[in-house]
This record gives structure tokens, C-alpha cells and sequence, in this order.
């Protein structure tokens, strides 16, 4: 069959009770490049992203990890490839940070009853990455929304799957942290040859830090391709019914309006 393309969405349309939500929505993902999706409120983002962590019931035959259908693939070997990032995240029990971040490791531990050296090394290196050190046995629920929006970050780093996706990861987080995650997750789709897709509401950031966005409008995708070309004024006015400027500063571009 020749080359698969690790991440391949193909005609994916969806339906909450008879209420359309995405319209043969498709797209290539490769390793080593980082995805943004952008697009309105009610555009269908997250929908689209919950059908490719496998957490929506995903029709037949549309979503495919390097040729095999995700609908037919066991959970723990989607969990394997594939980490997931809510846009909300809430934890009832006083777990430390450490132990969340453990949990990622799950899908390699047997239910947790089997935790190796090698589950301790990835934890201990992700609360490095993540600068969460200082906070490591901390209880999650005396955490800021910030923090703990950290600490669901480095739980899906320790899963080390192929594949990270992201529900708008960094809107709770102050600016400094916002810049300081992006440029990990980066790094790390860059130096670990990933697949990071994320859904974005910042589009300077989303236009200056992604390889590749999808541009998407009432479940449909209107444009996609690299950030500069596509995040233009009239794109931007289409998309969000907003007049914007911009201003162009070396190979840099932002947006005020």
C-alpha cells in the first residue's frame, strides 16, 4: 500500500442529535510538525479533535493512525499513540502532581500496579521540562487553574504517544507560561519527531508558532495551509466577522484590531 500518512482524517462529517456539527472536515498530520486549528466558537475544533483522541463515537473508516481505522483499534494502543488535553480539567481527589503526571504512564503499567524505573525517569524529566518541580507533591485540587492546566500538559508529555492533541492548552495560563508551553510542546515535536495538533484561541500565536493551521467556520474548514498565508485580514474578516490589521515586522506578523 505503500507510505501511510501517520494521521489521516478523510471526509468526517458529525452529528449531536440530528445537529450537524462537522461537514466532511479532512486532513493530513505529519510527524515532527505542529497543527493549529482556529476557527469561532461553535465551529466544531473541539468536536473534531475529541473524534481523533478516539473519545467521541468516530464513524467508520474517516480517522486513520498510519493506515489502521482508530475505530477498530483497542483502547490501550490508542492510548499509546494518541494523548488527549481537555479544555477543562477537574480532579476530585487530592492526588500529588506527581502522581497525575504518573498517570499518563498508565497505558504501560498495568493499571498502575506496575510502575518501572523507566515510568520514574520519563515522570522526573517531564517535571523538569514542565518547570513543575517545586510543585510536584502538591495536591492538584489546592492548585491554581493555571497550574493544574500545567500539570494535564505534562501528564500527556509523559504519556509519550506519537500523536498530542490539545483543546485551547493554554488559555488559563499566564502569559509567561502561554510562551513557555508552546515552545516546549515545539521542541518537543521537533526533537521527538511528533504530531502536535492544537486547538488555539490566540491567532498571533497561533500564526507565529504553528507549522500549519486549519482555518475553520460552522463545522467546515475554509482555508488551510501555513499560518502567514492564511491568517490574512480577509481571511480573518470571512472567518470571525472581524476587520483586523496587520502589522508585518521583519518575518513576524501580529494582529490588532
Amino acid at each position: 500500500m505503500g507510505y501511510e500518512v501517520p494521521l489521516q482524517v478523510k471526509n468526517l462529517s458529525f452529528a449531536y442529535d440530528k445537529q450537524d456539527v462537522l461537514h466532511q472536515v479532512e486532513g493530513d498530520f505529519y510527524q515532527g510538525t505542529f497543527y493549529g486549528i482556529a476557527g469561532p466558537n461553535g465551529s466544531g475544533k473541539s468536536t473534531w479533535l475529541k473524534l481523533m483522541a478516539g473519545l467521541n463515537n468516530c464513524p467508520h473508516n474517516r480517522i486513520h493512525i498510519f493506515g489502521q481505522d482508530i475505530h477498530k483499534m483497542p483502547r490501550m494502543t490508542l492510548a499509546k499513540k494518541i494523548s488527549f488535553v481537555p479544555q477543562m480539567f477537574n480532579m476530585k481527589y487530592a492526588f500529588t502532581v506527581e502522581e497525575v503526571i504518573m498517570m499518563g504512564r498508565y497505558p504501560y503499567t498495568n493499571r498502575m500496579t506496575n510502575i518501572t524505573q523507566e515510568d520514574y525517569d520519563k515522570v522526573e524529566k517531564t517535571l523538569f521540562e514542565t518547570n513543575l518541580m517545586s510543585l510536584r507533591n502538591r495536591h492538584v485540587n489546592e492548585l491554581s487553574g493555571g497550574e493544574l492546566q500545567r500539570v494535564v500538559i505534562a501528564r500527556a508529555i509523559a504519556q509519550d504517544t506519537d500523536i498530542i492533541l490539545l483543546d485551547e492548552p493554554i488559555s488559563h495560563l499566564d502569559v509567561h507560561y502561554q510562551f513557555e508551553i508552546i515552545a516546549l510542546l515545539k521542541e518537543i515535536c521537533r526533537n521527538q519527531n511528533k504530531i502536535v495538533i492544537s486547538v488555539l484561541h490566540d491567532l498571533n500565536i497561533t500564526m507565529n508558532h504553528c507549522d500549519h493551521i486549519f482555518l475553520m467556520k460552522e463545522g467546515r474548514i475554509i482555508k488551510q495551509g501555513e499560518p502567514l498565508k492564511i491568517l490574512t485580514e480577509e481571511n480573518i474578516d470571512e472567518v470571525y466577522n472581524l476587520k483586523v490589521n496587520m502589522l508585518i515586522n521583519h518575518d513576524k506578523k501580529w494582529i490588532t484590531w
